[in-house]
């Protein structure tokens, strides 16, 4: 059985939007050391996971379980896969059932005797990279306790650190004073903001997106009519949400600017279809 026969067990509007947005989640993310996989539930185990599939491993490793539901499963591996450039696949539960006891290690020893590895790995990373790199083994039953730990570590690292390398293949795009035509990007981030030169709460939303090339771009949707409060939109205002793709008719370059070796390209005069 493959993970189509497995997926398609969900509704099927349900199944192929997951998909389209795994798809669009994807964009300028890399499997040059494998990938990230989200393995379907079955009937043994009627949830969610997260793995990671690495190159060098034929054994993916288990990181933690998502949940019940696949389309809140899929938002939970967004917000943790959010920091890094590494590809997300669906994978068969069914498949991956095997690999449960290689990555079900638990620690014989010391405050964590009892716990799961995976387990220790996002409520006490630091112990997991002490294990990786600085226990020393009496025997060599500990082997694989500290080759687990590693690829644990590496995953940490991934959740945390690599935020910058996603917007590494970012780049400045035409010239300032450009027009832009049909441009379809993905939402990163929405941020409200007030128009401070507006008597009334005029809330807009500050948008970062990205198109398939992976370059980044800003912009503000501003305000359809005042609010009455700061911290919300007008009701008369498009709510912008995060990994939406929005097809933009036109814009105009405003600015190119590099914050933290990302670069960015400002729009103006931002019109959405």
């Amino acid at each position: 059985m493959g993970w189509n026969d497995e997926l398609y067990r969900l509704a099927p509007e349900i199944a192929g939007k997951q998909l389209e947005r795994i798809g669009t989640f994807n964009r300028g993310r890399t499997r040059d050391n494998g990938v990230y996989l989200i393995s379907l539930a079955t009937k043994y185990r009627p949830y969610y996971a997260l793995w990671r599939k690495f190159a060098q491993r034929e054994v993916p490793v288990f990181v933690r379980t998502l949940g019940v539901v696949f389309d809140q499963s899929v938002d939970r591996a967004f917000a943790l896969l959010q920091n890094c450039n590494v590809g997300l696949d669906i994978a068969s539960g069914s498949d991956l059932e095997a690999f449960y006891a290689e990555s079900d290690t638990v620690i014989p020893f010391g405050k964590y005797k009892g716990k799961h590895l995976s387990e220790i790995s996002y409520i006490d990373p630091s112990y997991v990279y002490w294990l990786a790199n600085k226990f020393v083994a009496s025997s060599k039953k500990y082997d694989r306790l500290k080759e687990l730990a590693g690829f644990l570590v590496i995953v940490h690292f991934e959740f945390t650190v690599h935020k910058p390398r996603i917007s590494s293949v970012s780049k400045f795009v035409r010239n300032v004073g450009d027009r832009l035509k049909d441009l379809e990007l993905t939402v990163l981030n929405v941020r409200l903001q007030v128009d401070t030169y507006k008597p009334d709460f005029f809330v807009d939303q500050n948008v970062l997106a990205a198109d398939r090339d992976g370059n980044r771009f800003t912009f503000l949707i501003k305000a359809a009519a005042g609010s009455l409060t700061p911290n919300a939109l007008s009701c008369r205002s498009r709510k912008v949400n995060r990994y939406e793709v929005l097809r933009v008719k036109s814009a105009k370059v405003l600015a190119h600017y590099e914050s933290h070796g990302v670069r960015y390209t400002r729009l103006g005069y931002v019109r959405i279809y």
